[in-house]
């Protein structure tokens, strides 16, 4: 799988979300269509943290991609979300 296949999947649990968010009354199902958009973000953070290299190590040589895999940015980022998303709920 590449990124822009995981962007897509992304691109679509939004537009879900999103539409869900605009066209429901019910509070409960607009704070699910907020949590699926949370979700999607949450989706191409992870996203982009597995396949982005920083430029500082993509001169590294051949150790670059295990050195980028060891970066946890995005999951950190999608579990700071996560956190947030909870807080909203509660």
């Amino acid at each position: 799988m590449s990124l822009e296949n995981f962007l897509i999947v992304s691109a679509i649990l939004f537009s879900i979300g999103l539409y869900g968010a605009l066209s429901k009354r019910n509070a409960i199902a607009v704070l699910m269509s907020v949590e699926l958009m949370f979700n999607a973000v949450n989706l191409a953070a992870v996203a982009f943290s597995r396949y982005s290299v920083p430029a500082t190590l993509a001169n590294t040589g051949s150790r670059a991609p295990d050195i980028a895999q060891s970066l946890l940015t995005g999951q950190i980022f999608a579990i700071f979300i996560i956190t947030i998303a909870a807080a909203e709920v509660a």
